[in-house]
């Protein structure tokens, strides 16, 4: 039977009550610290984070402000800093005598890659998955163009759709491409200001990758619909950290959660961030 979540609320560092999904273990080898996606929420992933606590992890699956959970402001955020502080406050809450790892799913990756440049003493790994640093799904050079402008008028709190709402996108299983399709947490829309603040959040996140140290892996999908596999390679290789692994599963779609059999990927976190406390 797979360990239970309890729903914990925390305060971020403006006052903000936010909820997260804690997997509690005792001796835990570390603390996992993950990131959902743009459009999910820490429900999506309650296989994984059980895998990793039966493997001796302490699992955390925040829900982002405004996603998930955190029904205030939904699809919203006041600027792109408050996403980052949010993760770092909540790593600063764990206890130092556990190594601290980052995983980002999707989106959630862009976020884990500008929190392990900024904030690296707080991190001992890196894990992106599938993440969205250079995704197909990504807005035209007309459509930033159009937010921008839309930005300086009083529209920044009008709403407009994510273009990622063909559950397709994300899984070929007709099981989970329906409970995506009447999943009443899914984010769907969200305010102009938002997407303002992706854009700034992921040109930080791509900037200078030279300045990540950490260690880090990278989950890949051989046939992801989303993120772009080829510059995310490339990316990664530009990484300052001597510790790199990549792998990549051949056949898969976005999200490795909902593949017919996620075993393998489940194994294979597993040992990385098993891997990453023997090297404290």
């Amino acid at each position: 039977m797979d360990p239970v979540p309890q729903i914990r609320m925390h305060a971020a560092a403006d006052g903000t009550r936010l909820a997260t999904r804690v997997w509690e273990v005792n001796k835990p080898l570390a603390n996992i610290v993950c990131l959902h996606g743009i459009v999910s929420h820490g429900g999506w992933y309650l296989a994984s984070c059980a895998a990793l606590a039966r493997a001796g992890f302490a699992v955390h699956m925040l829900d982002r402000r405004g996603s998930g959970m955190n029904r205030q402001h939904p699809g919203d955020v006041d600027r792109w800093e408050t996403w980052p502080q949010d993760v770092e406050h909540y790593l600063e809450s764990l206890p130092e005598t556990e190594p601290r790892l980052l995983l980002g799913i999707s989106w959630g990756g862009t976020l884990a890659t500008v929190v392990a440049r900024r904030r690296p003493e707080l991190l001992g790994g890196l894990g992106l998955i599938c993440p969205g640093l250079y995704s197909k799904k990504a807005a035209t050079l007309f459509q930033r163009a159009a937010l921008h402008v839309a930005g300086l008028l009083p529209l920044r709190c009008m709403r407009v759709k994510i273009p990622l709402q063909d559950p397709a996108l994300f899984t070929s299983s007709p099981a989970h491409q329906a409970s995506i399709a009447s999943d009443p947490l899914m984010l769907r829309e969200i305010t102009i200001r938002f997407a303002l603040a992706n854009q700034k959040l992921v040109a930080y996140a791509i900037e200078q990758p030279e300045e990540i140290h950490v260690p880090a892996l990278l989950m890949l999908a051989g046939d992801d619909p989303i993120s772009d596999n080829t510059k995310l390679r490339m990316f990664f290789g530009r990484l300052g950290s001597p510790n790199q692994r990549i792998l990549e599963y051949s056949g898969a779609s976005h999200t490795l959660e909902f593949e017919p059999d996620p075993s393998a990927y489940f194994q294979d976190l597993s040992s990385w961030c098993l891997e990453q406390t023997k090297q404290r």
